[in-house]
């Protein structure tokens, strides 16, 4: 046995050993076996290239079967790369693809590779047929609307029904098949997640909210973006067609990713190398003289399939349904894989992008948008700002890499780090302070805004952040852990000059004259730095049918706020435990309840009347659910009712209005419902519908008990995408319709300016048409077009108060046309 040993250098722990049965048909040597194996047992494989005979080996070790076979009939194979999660008989179908080999499990332990007769060798194995839904990464692309896995709510490979908290899913496909071309519209079908506003009108960066708290961070990768908050811009805004896909983490999330709202974190996954070549050329064009292009080129480099790469670009120059406002980008983000062996993944990526945008906020009065005046209703395209001062500029970029590296079968080390920069300028009146006589009719009815208010920002900003964390998987008795330890640091500083005219010229709502000159005065500069590192552990329990997940952090977080030109300074130093801790049962029916805790913290700026400064802001969670994933069908259901809370927020202090004391806090009720589902190869349905009530629990200016404005009650929304046989005459074609729903909210939540926004209802439809599926047999093309807001319905999305309203995009068309070979 030594010398059979010997001969055959593998892993073998106690499961595997291949033996060479030239030996006149000798038999095999095997060693027992823990536990029979299952072909349906998904594995998270991470394989590279190499000697098929040595892969093989390798995945039989990690599913624990015993594996035979002649080694002399597999001699100078490689097999492809094997990156993600695969059932035993997919894995196997993909590594013996035309190899002439087939396959059986004999026992449930053993693994016998059978060489076909030569007639049959090349034979097609079920390789060509995987579903790729069955192979998802937590990590990679989804085939379809439906994803199962996810990394944002545990930073592992986790399947959704197993994190005990809500986790919402956009896919790459379903950013196409809406035709969304930011991450905000993006989110505009996804279940508690509201927009409206500034962010969404000026569509120079995304504000989402979630769950009633705003702004949500934005995370690349799962590493936070540089944010300056509120409108002053210094966001990276990252464009949805570089993204594999979308993910909400509803909630707080303070144990794995430091301070943050207690709504919850928008985590974007970024397109990575593949070993599966891809090429992919769309042009575009559409409403408002829209010219758009992208590409997305990736695959291996070398014969050995050991270096990847990834390349996509988008320009692209469109006009507005706002006169004279326009947008104009450019983008080019290269990716490289290393697979340098079995157990080590490293990948460097970069990304630069280039916007020259003429922006228009169109903060807008609420009498001439909600309510009508003797004038009627101010129009949607109306340009408030001066066509040749408004502008915003933004150049920004980003560096990093990832290395992944398995010590052995229980631990792997991960790191992941970026540098992000980002410069930006954006000069426009935004809107007026105050209303006076009309200087042409006289009159004082809300058509003339006596000033408006200018400004003129410059941004800098740079972070820096890395992530460090071990991951292991082992047994404890019947208990399966899969434990992360991890240590991240996070560097941010934003360095800001803003200018203001706060009396610029005037302005007709109706009948605008522009050419009004506005001066820039009253400098104002900050140079603010906030710094933080996290100490986090979590443990994932399975034991049966039960799942606990529980987790804890201690932050040490410092900001360092600096105002130049008055000498200004202050530091704050701050240090945080969060805890979170969820508990589920799987039944055999595809039916998950669970109930979790979270916790979060945000570090405040600042001091009060005696010069002491401000504790974090803290947040805490309760929610129960249902994830439901159809045995029948491919889909995936969620169900879940929350209370959040958020204290120590800063409100105005009484005696002196111009400081601040911590006597807010707010608490947010709700329920939310999501479904995406393939009910047939053909027919595809998303819809969800979300309950929420944010109020005021205490406040010193009276608006206790009041409901937080620009927080619609109710939403709710549906698509469904239906694609014709291709046994029909219209083989090819396919439609979609969406409705998007939001009930009547307040515009204001201050005493003496309250009103509501009405309720309004949008529809979406799409139409596309695979030539390649069609009649013409054309491969690889494929037309599409979206309509948003089909019937052009005309309504106030949000309003911040009464001079500050905005209204929702009108009917507006894109076209593409998309090539892949």
């Amino acid at each position: 046995m030594q010398a059979l040993s010997n001969a055959f250098p593998f892993s073998g722990r106690t499961l595997t050993l291949a033996i060479a049965l030239t030996l006149g048909g000798g038999v095999p040597l095997t060693l027992p076996l823990a536990h029979a194996a299952e072909t349906t047992t998904r594995l998270t494989l991470n394989l590279a290239p190499q000697a098929l005979d040595r892969m093989l080996t390798q995945l039989a070790d990690q599913a624990n079967v015993r594996l035979v076979f002649n080694s002399s009939d597999l001699a100078g194979r490689s097999g492809p790369a094997l990156q993600g999660a695969f059932t035993l008989a997919q894995a196997l179908d993909r590594l013996l693809q035309g190899s002439g080999h087939t396959w059986q499990l004999l026992d449930g332990q053993t693994l016998v590779l059978e060489k076909l007769p030569a007639a049959d060798a090349s034979v097609v194995l079920g390789a060509t047929n995987i579903d790729s839904r069955a192979t998802e990464s937590a990590y990679g692309p989804v085939d379809g609307i439906v994803a199962k896995r996810s990394a944002t709510g545990s930073k592992t490979d986790t399947a959704l029904s197993e994190i005990p908290q809500t986790i919402n899913v956009i896919t790459q496909d379903e950013v196409k098949m809406r035709g969304a071309q930011s991450v905000t519209e993006a989110l505009r079908y996804t279940a508690g997640m509201t927009g409206g506003g500034f962010a969404d009108r000026v569509k120079v960066f995304d504000e989402p909210t979630s769950r009633g708290f705003s702004p949500t961070p934005l995370y690349l990768d799962g590493l936070h973006l540089p944010y300056s908050g509120g409108s002053t811009g210094g966001s990276l805004q990252i464009d949805p067609y570089t993204l594999e896909r979308i993910e909400v983490l509803k909630g707080p999330a303070s144990v794995l990713y430091g301070q943050n709202q207690p709504g919850g974190i928008v985590n974007m996954v970024s397109k990575r190398p593949t070993a599966t070549p891809l090429h992919e050329v769309v042009i575009g064009g559409g409403s408002y003289d829209r010219k758009y292009g992208a590409f997305d080129l990736g695959g291996p480099i070398d014969d050995q399939g050991q270096f990847l790469y990834r390349l996509t670009g988008v320009v692209n120059d469109s006009n507005s349904q706002i006169d004279y406002a326009d947008q104009n980008r450019m983008l080019l983000a290269p990716s490289l894989t290393w697979l340098a062996n079995e157990r080590t993944t490293v990948t460097v990526f970069g990304q630069y992008q280039k916007d020259r945008d003429t922006p228009e906020a169109q903060g807008l009065p609420a009498k001439g948008t909600v309510y009508s005046t003797a004038n009627g209703r101010i129009s949607r395209s109306l340009f408030i700002g001066e066509p040749g001062l408004n502008k915003y500029d933004r150049e920004q970029f980003v560096v990093g890499y990832e290395i992944a590296h398995e010590l052995n079968d229980t631990w792997t080390l991960k790191q992941n780090a970026r540098y992000a920069d980002l410069d930006d300028r954006y000069v426009a009146p935004l809107h007026g302070y105050s209303f006076g006589p009309n200087p042409v009719t006289g009159a004082n009815d809300f058509s003339y805004q006596a000033d408006r208010f200018g400004v003129d920002w410059a941004q800098h900003n740079r972070v820096y952040g890395i992530d460090s964390t071990a991951q292991a998987k082992f047994k404890t008795g019947e208990l399966d852990h899969t434990l992360l330890l991890g240590v991240d640091y996070y560097h941010f500083n934003s360095e800001f000059l803003g200018r203001y005219d706060r009396r610029g010229p005037g302005i007709d709502l109706y009948k605008p004259v522009y050419g009004s000159k506005f001066t820039f005065t009253q400098p104002y500069r900050w140079d603010n730095t906030i710094t933080q590192t996290g100490l986090y552990a979590q443990d994932q329990l399975l034991w049966n049918k039960w799942f606990l997940t529980v987790g804890g952090r201690y932050d040490f977080a410092e900001t360092d706020n600096k105002t130049p030109l008055n000498g200004g300074h202050t530091n704050q130093k701050d240090e945080k435990f969060t805890a979170r801790a969820g508990l589920g049962y799987s039944f055999d029916n595809g039916v998950t309840p669970y109930v979790s805790y979270a916790e979060s913290f945000l570090p405040l700026s600042g001091v009060d009347a005696n010069g002491s400064g401000f504790d974090p802001t803290n947040g805490k969670q309760y929610e129960v659910g249902i994830k439901y994933e159809p045995r029948s069908i491919d889909g995936f259901i969620q169900l879940s009712a929350y209370q959040i809370d958020q204290d120590n927020m800063l409100t105005n202090d009484r005696d002196d209005p111009s400081l601040s004391v911590q006597s807010g806090s707010v608490r947010s009720r709700g329920v939310e419902l999501e479904g995406k589902v393939n009910v047939t190869d053909n027919l595809s349905v998303l819809a969800a519908v979300s309950r929420n009530q944010i109020k005021w629990r205490s406040i010193n200016d009276g608006r206790e008990g009041r409901t937080l404005a620009m927080q619609p009650p109710l939403t709710a929304s549906a698509w469904v995408n239906y694609d014709f046989d291709v046994s029909t005459v219209l083989a090819g074609f396919g439609v979609g319709l969406g409705a998007r729903y939001v009930r009547s909210s307040y515009g204001s939540d201050y005493v003496g300016d309250s009103f509501q926004i009405p309720s309004y209802t949008v529809y979406d439809a799409m139409v596309s048409y695979d030539l390649e599926k069609s009649p013409l047999h054309v491969k690889g093309v494929k037309l599409k077009a979206n309509l948003q807001n089909l019937t052009d319905e005309k309504y106030v999305a949000a309003c911040n108060g009464g001079l500050d309203c905005y209204y929702g995009e009108g009917r507006t068309l894109s076209a593409d046309v998309t090539y892949n070979w």
